[in-house]
């Protein structure tokens, strides 16, 4: 099977990553409370959305351009 890594790969891989994120966010934070300060869901969270907002806003034409937007996005 072959891959494509073209805007419509990244366009998806970064929709998919931000759904499971989103639903899993509050399971990570928990995961996290063992060990560290009980914020990693909630800040991938805040960043992967941050980044899906901002290529709804903008969207980029090229892959390199979406990985750029989305390293870029607030948070």
């Amino acid at each position: 099977m072959t891959v494509t890594l073209d805007l419509a790969f990244f366009q998806r891989f970064l929709d998919r990553a931000t759904r499971v994120i989103v639903a899993e966010s509050a399971r990570l934070t928990e995961l996290d409370a063992a060990i560290g300060d009980a914020d990693h869901g909630a800040n991938l969270k805040r960043g992967f959305t941050s980044a899906a907002d901002a290529l709804a806003a903008d969207p980029p034409a090229t892959p390199g351009a979406l990985l750029t937007a989305v390293s870029r996005a607030p948070t």
